[in-house]
């Protein structure tokens, strides 16, 4: 009860989205992120208090976590995020080339001049992180985790595809969780120089190559993603996992701050 009452206080509400899509969100961002571990269990009413809503809402965003693969249902109430294999990682990663490669065949001959500027400022924003030296590495994993995906969504948003937009969402968002986990500060630089050649060839219309960066990129992913599942001992616990939560609401209360501050 301490907790959930803890968690209440840091609750802030955005009018212009519905309580459900918040929850929704909030609890999407914390499984992607990893702050939501697989075999953690969460129930409506626990959820509910958190956010002083109804269980309806709360139902609601559980039924779109199923849909999108990120949770699954419990028949004994609540949902758990699941715990992949590591044959279904593979094959979800190998599903992954397949539609990258799409989207940059896609990307490579419709992105603009103004995508390319945008990802040119998020690699910016990187470089200045790579730079500090005073900054928490919790802080600097999370920051790098939202350039990242704010990198990607932008070129799948330049194939002009909703289609592949929504597929591609779905499968990155099934295997983000363990990326986030896997991945290590040593390893961050490596991929923003992808990241910096990738902006290079779509500028240049080098789609060949861009293709070969890509295959690699999630190549070397999926590998990174593998070796820490098969170094990680296996976990059967059930454990609710409302403390995890804090974080992803902390999250989500900047991100409500710097829409005010935008409009």
């Amino acid at each position: 009860m301490n907790t959930i009452n803890g968690l209440r206080s840091n609750v802030i509400v955005d009018t212009a989205k519905s309580i459900a899509d918040q929850i929704y969100e909030t609890l999407k961002n914390a499984i992607i992120k990893g702050e939501i571990e697989p075999n953690q269990r969460l129930f409506e009413v626990e959820v509910a208090k958190i956010f002083n809503a109804s269980r309806t809402p709360v139902r609601e965003a559980f039924r779109r976590l199923e849909q999108d693969g990120v949770a699954e249902r419990l028949a004994q109430g609540g949902i758990r995020v699941p715990q992949l294999d590591e044959q279904t990682i593979q094959d979800l990663f190998n599903l992954r080339v397949i539609l990258e490669v799409h989207a940059i065949e896609l990307a490579s001959a419709r992105i603009n001049a103004e995508e390319i500027a945008y990802l040119k400022q998020i690699r910016a924003q990187a470089n200045e992180l790579l730079k500090s030296s005073d900054i928490s590495q919790d802080f600097t994993l999370n920051r790098f985790f939202e350039l990242s995906s704010m990198f990607h969504d932008t070129i799948y948003s330049a194939t002009r595809s909703r289609v592949l937009i929504k597929v591609i969402s779905n499968i990155r968002a099934m295997v983000l969780s363990m990326r986030s986990m896997s991945i290590r500060l040593d390893s961050i630089r490596e991929v923003w120089d992808e990241h910096s050649r990738l902006i290079g060839y779509l500028e240049r219309k080098e789609k060949k190559a861009a293709i070969r960066l890509i295959k690699q990129h999630v190549s070397k992913t999926a590998s990174q993603v593998l070796l820490f599942i098969r170094s990680k001992p296996s976990d059967n616990t059930d454990s609710a996992g409302l403390a995890t939560l804090q974080k992803a609401i902390s999250g989500a209360k900047k991100v409500v701050n710097n829409r005010r501050r935008k409009g």
